[in-house]
């Protein structure tokens, strides 16, 4: 058995379409209305009584699409299933993508398929200018907090789940509405260290028509700033549980005592510089080269390390 769950917010224009295209392809239809205040509903309801594998669940207040995705994926562990994808119900997605995630995961027996859009081809239509910036930036903090440079477009709200890692999943708080994808990748990236599961990368395709993004960039590039903080130091003691990992983890301690002190010493040099700290300025100096260089050479090979556990786990599939 197979399940969709489809995140639905004034998405009157797409949301039919996006259902009937799929209608035969899943066992079950989750769909979950975040209070829209359009004719997404009446559209919903009206499937309803034409088809039986839809279900509607409606929040009785605007909740955003993280927990809503993390609502929806309760109601589909219900019943077991083989495969769980989930989609927005703006039909931006090319329905074939979809399909072949399937396909593909079955083929690989897959855990976890995240999406990449951002490739020649994969965005037909006028994209937000704003979501090239947003998503360059999510990318390369992807890539550092998780060590794995082949993790691309991680705010794509496109996945699919093995039932097996779907019983692991959450969604904090912090990601109840923008950014939750990023935090998908990052979590599952780091169940990859803890468990061997087979988690992969699609090349999908977007069409966007004349709409404008929603996202607060402020709020958003401040939340994955946070989150990637977090995200560091809980990786640090997640490996520190593994003796194939510990290695790494000490080096990113040692690597954050570098900059730490790095910074020290350039607060130092600053204040002998420019505040009548007493002081050899030119010791100050040459001791935050050594420790910011040291920083980065640590830094370099904890990634190292973490690049060959992901290209064990972690591989495209088109």
């Amino acid at each position: 058995m197979n399940k969709l769950i489809v995140l639905a917010f004034n998405e009157e224009q797409g949301i039919q379409k996006t259902i009937e295209n799929l209608i035969d392809d899943f066992d079950e239809i989750i769909v979950v209305n975040d209070k829209s205040t359009d004719n997404t509903l009446s559209i919903l309801q009206n499937l309803t009584s034409e088809y039986e594998n839809i279900k509607i669940i409606s929040n009785k207040k605007n909740m955003g699409p993280g927990k809503s995705m993390e609502i929806g994926m309760k109601a589909a562990l219900e019943t077991p299933f083989r495969f769980v994808v989930k989609v927005d119900g703006d039909n931006q997605f090319d329905t074939n993508d979809i399909k072949d995630l399937i396909d593909l995961a079955a083929e690989n027996k897959s855990d976890f398929i995240k999406c990449d859009r951002f490739w020649v081809g994969g965005v037909e239509g006028e994209i937000p200018k704003i979501r090239y910036f947003g998503n360059s930036f999510a990318s390369l903090l992807i890539k550092m907090v998780t060590g794995n440079w082949r993790l691309n477009d991680p705010l794509n709200g496109l996945f699919l789940f093995s039932y097996e890692i779907s019983k692991l999943f959450r969604i904090p708080k912090f990601f109840n509405r923008y950014g939750y994808p990023f935090f998908i990748n990052a979590y599952i990236s780091k169940l990859g260290i803890e468990s061997e599961f087979n988690l992969h990368q699609y090349k999908n395709k977007i069409t966007y028509g004349s709409e404008s993004s929603k996202l607060n960039p402020i709020t958003v590039f401040l939340k994955l700033i946070l989150f990637s903080l977090s995200h560091f130091f809980s990786t640090i003691k997640t490996k520190l549980k593994y003796s194939s990992h510990q290695l790494s983890a000490l080096i990113d301690i040692f690597a954050l005592l570098a900059f730490l002190f790095s910074i020290f010493s350039l607060s130092m040099t600053l204040a002998t510089r420019f505040f009548g700290y007493e002081g050899n300025q030119g010791a100050w100096s040459l001791l935050f080269v050594i420790l910011f260089i040291t920083f980065f050479v640590l830094i370099f090979q904890t990634q190292k390390i973490l690049r060959k556990v992901n290209d064990r786990y972690f591989t495209y599939l088109n």
